[in-house]
């Protein structure tokens, strides 16, 4: 059995498993990190892992709202960068959203297919706290905008539904083609942009009134 770690050694080796986690899955990903590869790295056995995590899928997923709480903070920092107006600076940080988290490789690792494993592994109330912890961060990019002076109108899980339909869109990158892919991502952009601040109407003509 492994031995009892006093609450001082806990927070250390939680601490180290999330930064060597961070090093570790952003390197290998996933699929091809094992438990040893992550315990041989802070210097304590398989079976002390589990005193902390149920699989390396947990540890997974605490290592990606770490990253994202930084991804986060970047995105809402966009508030205070110079824009024309303030729909262009909503447009700037929507954009922002939608490219900043390249510069984050446990984040990209991500988007090329480790979410699948993610919920196959996790409870599904896990994975529910997540999307609900995406949908409070569309809500808070909405409040800010607003005390910026952006005149959003759109329902804000009508806005987290576009945001990750266009998540979605991201993540077919490759099929797109350097050049036509950031074509495509900015005018999507502009007409998320331009129904959140409600120049398009918020709801489709039926199809059989067309």
């Amino acid at each position: 059995m492994p031995r009892a770690f006093s609450e001082r050694e806990k927070e250390i080796i939680r601490s180290r498993l999330l930064q060597e986690g961070l090093k570790i899955f952003a390197l290998y990903g996933l699929k091809k990190t094992n438990i040893e590869d992550l315990t041989r790295s802070i210097g304590i056995s398989k079976g002390a892992f589990y005193l902390f995590y149920d699989s390396k899928e947990a540890l997974y997923m605490d290592v990606l709202e770490v990253a994202e709480e930084e991804f986060r903070r970047n995105v809402l920092a966009g508030f205070e960068e110079e824009a024309a107006s303030p729909r262009s600076l909503f447009s700037q940080v929507l954009l922002k959203a939608f490219t900043s988290w390249k510069s984050s490789p446990i984040l990209q690792m991500v988007s090329r297919g480790e979410y699948d494993q993610l919920l196959l592994k996790l409870p599904p109330e896990t994975i529910r706290e997540h999307l609900k912890s995406d949908q409070g961060f569309v809500k808070t990019i909405v409040e800010t905008a607003r005390y910026k002076g952006v005149n959003v109108t759109a329902d804000v899980e009508k806005i987290s539904g576009l945001m990750n339909a266009l998540f979605f869109v991201s993540l077919h990158e490759n099929d797109f083609g350097a050049e036509t892919y950031q074509g495509t991502i900015e005018l999507l952009i502009e007409l998320i942009t331009a129904y959140c601040l409600g120049e398009v109407p918020a709801e489709a003509v039926p199809l059989q009134q067309r």
